[in-house]
């Protein structure tokens, strides 16, 4: 059939192909924010707070402050949550580093930590371990270290046990770990400190990562939430707290906004009906081109199909076989616009996925199973928008018909 009509089996290939390339490119990018893989294998289960509001009306006054979670709102009041397995604040700074007695300066991501951080995430370990929790409580100044980070400041030297400077202040090097992707934003980093370490940890801002058991949690912490703000309100009297979230990993991606978790709830149902009407588009204008394609190239072989039913063949037989052809037809070009799907995200990961062009994705982030049946799914979807029109009409026509090449149905 493909050699019979290669003009059109090559039109058809790249319709599809070009199809499942923007589909594509789309749901791997979603994707790859969102999947639940190492260092971030929790994201189904993590919940965030970034975000906090306090209005002050003391003598009068109608002050509101915003920002990140501060460091006594995290220990006065979210360390009292009960629901979370594990709470995590975390903050990202810029450094300049060296190894101990060079003069040899290097820019660096810079995370501080708590030591159930290195519970929520799995990195690969290379050389050592985490900092543990009464290092942590310590303020004892204590370093876990990048591949690459290692590499550069230490040049093939024993790192384990070195001293690394980072802003004037000195860490002895515990562990040293694989470098993490860029898209891992809670995880990525040159160097891993605990914020205990760092002078004025207590008047500094945190985002804060939740790990829930499940996600029928995500309404209970959202209820203590509540309860927090309330209590702060009764400690405080003429201030008030508004936390944002939770978030879940997802939404916290969107960057969406909404002071409930109902309102929160619509502003996501929206997002997704937009993305959902972009794909039906996207398979609608190729799946309309096409289906004048397959029309053409079955209306030649109405003989064909004539001779066939006066042999006995059913009309659900022709249908069947008409749909699996062009079926074939569609996967070819599935898996030609899978590829180069792959290709896309990466030549434009900057643009797509905020990640530098010398930054990596990994392998298991792109080929998954989602992805894949998300190809199955829209080879179908195009296959029958394309093809059942023209397949219903020729297995329908007369026998004579057929024969005669005389378009007309029963």
């Amino acid at each position: 059939m493909l050699k019979q009509n290669t003009f059109f089996s090559i039109i058809s290939i790249l319709g599809t192909a070009l199809a499942i390339i923007m589909i594509m490119a789309i749901i791997i990018t979603d994707e790859v924010k969102n999947i639940s893989v190492a260092p971030e294998i929790n994201r189904d289960r993590t919940l965030y707070l970034t975000f906090q509001s306090i209005r002050d009306t003391t003598n009068g006054r109608d002050n509101t402050n915003s920002g990140s979670v501060t460091y006594d709102i995290v220990k006065d009041y979210i360390s009292l949550l009960k629901t979370p397995e594990l709470i995590s604040p975390q903050r990202t700074s810029n450094a300049v580093i060296n190894m101990e007695g060079s003069d040899e300066n290097m820019s660096a991501k810079v995370k501080h930590v708590n030591s159930d951080y290195w519970k929520m995430l799995s990195f690969s370990f290379i050389e050592g371990k985490p900092f543990n929790e009464e290092e942590f409580q310590s303020g004892i100044s204590n370093a876990v270290i990048s591949e690459s980070t290692a590499r550069k400041v230490f040049k093939g030297e024993n790192v384990i046990g070195q001293t690394i400077n980072t802003n004037f202040q000195f860490y002895r090097v515990v562990g040293i770990v694989k470098d993490v992707s860029p898209i891992f934003t809670r995880a990525a980093a040159d160097i891993w400190v605990p914020y205990t370490s760092v002078k004025h940890f207590n008047e500094r801002s945190y985002d804060v990562m939740l790990l829930v058991k499940n996600k029928n949690d995500i309404t209970k912490v959202h209820e203590e939430l509540r309860k927090i703000e309330k209590k702060f309100h009764d400690d405080e009297l003429t201030k008030m707290l508004y936390l944002r979230g939770p978030e879940t990993h997802r939404v916290n991606k969107m960057g969406l906004w909404a002071d409930s978790e109902k309102k929160m709830n619509e502003e996501v149902k929206i997002r997704n009906r937009k993305i959902g009407f972009i794909l039906i588009i996207i398979l609608l204008v190729p799946a309309i081109n096409l289906s004048g394609l397959n029309l053409s190239r079955i209306k030649k072989r109405t003989p064909e199909i004539g001779v066939r039913k006066a042999f006995g063949a059913k009309r659900h037989i022709i249908l069947i076989q008409i749909l699996w052809e062009n079926l074939i037809t569609s996967f070819i070009g599935g898996i030609i616009g899978l590829i180069f799907s792959v290709i896309v995200v990466f030549l434009m990961r900057n643009w797509l996925l905020g990640i530098p062009q010398d930054g990596s994705i990994p392998f298991s982030t792109i080929f998954s199973i989602p992805v894949f049946l998300s190809v199955f799914a829209a080879c179908v979807i195009i296959n029958i928008l394309s093809a059942a029109i023209p397949a219903y009409r020729a297995s329908y026509m007369e026998i004579v018909n057929s024969l005669t090449n005389n378009d007309k149905t029963s």
